[in-house]
């Protein structure tokens, strides 16, 4: 396993992103966008996640790209731009999604990669994003995955599906930071989100099937337990709700537990479920009639 850092620039910015390779392959790499957290970096993200440990064994490319940090002294000013009014990154303009673009065309130019098979993943903030992505790029994305980060209200407004988009999603009932059912109160920090099941519903809805939904429960030892929801026969629509889970990724290391973000559920380990739905799909290039 390699991890390089790399820069570009975009809209006169250099913009800056870390990638892990195997460090041998013979067929076209699938590639993994993995979008950190408002407040956090690129560099935090992976080692949270571990996407990267992934790349040999799965034969991938995990790509860890950086916000913009408006503020140097603020480091709540690095947010991708998920589409919501009151993030800073909107209220600057910052072309997140060009810079995405950008990237991904680098990315074609230095190595064989598997265009049909190109996904976003992200926590929080970058889930938002990745959700945003999936919406309005949904002939570059293959699927999409998140944990704690539904979709902005206005991206859900304008939102019209031209073709079915896998996604999995997970998020704790007890997240202090986004509300799970969308429900703003006065100790909420993040508002202009759908809810998890709205989230869910949204892209099940981006299938022609019927959207009847299968629900299986987990108990987990020593911690509440884990309710799975699926849409469609082929999972095309997952969905997660780690009962008493917090603003953290689930799997994650313990490290991230505090008093605002919750616990860490060991269960599910959110890298490798995700990586397991999402790597089955491939770009859908049928128009929905």
């Amino acid at each position: 396993m390699n991890t390089y850092k790399e820069s570009i620039e975009c809209d006169g910015r250099e913009r800056t992103f870390y990638y892990s390779l195997p460090q041998t392959f013979t067929k076209p790499l699938p590639v993994l966008l993995c979008f950190h957290g408002a407040g956090s970096n690129a560099l935090h993200h992976m080692k949270t996640t571990k996407f990267h440990e992934k790349v040999e064994e799965q034969q991938m490319i995990a790509v860890f790209p950086e916000a913009v940090q408006l503020n140097k002294s603020d480091p709540m000013s690095r947010q991708w731009n998920e589409g919501r009014q009151k993030n800073p990154a909107n209220e600057q303009g910052i072309n997140d999604i060009g810079f995405v673009m950008e990237l991904i065309d680098w990315l074609k130019q230095q190595f064989s990669i598997n265009e049909d098979r190109i996904y976003a993943t992200g926590f929080s903030n970058g889930s938002s994003f990745s959700m945003r992505l999936a919406i309005e790029c949904q002939d570059v994305f293959a699927g999409i995955g998140g944990v704690s980060g539904p979709v902005t209200e206005e991206v859900a407004e304008k939102c019209e599906w031209a073709h079915p988009m896998p996604m999995v999603f997970m998020m704790g009932t007890d997240d202090a930071v986004v509300p799970y059912d969308g429900i703003v109160d006065s100790e909420s920090m993040v508002d202009g989100l759908l809810s998890a099941n709205d989230t869910a519903l949204l892209f099940a809805r981006s299938w022609s099937e019927s959207l009847l939904a299968l629900k299986e429960e987990f108990p987990v030892p020593n911690e509440s337990s884990v309710t799975k929801h699926t849409f469609h026969q082929h999972e095309g629509t997952v969905y997660y709700l780690v009962n008493g889970g917090g603003h953290t990724w689930p799997g994650g290391p313990e490290s991230q537990a505090s008093a605002l973000a919750g616990n860490v559920p060991s269960h599910p380990d959110a890298t490798q479920v995700i990586w397991d739905h999402l790597k089955y799909f491939k770009r859908n290039k049928q128009t929905m009639s």
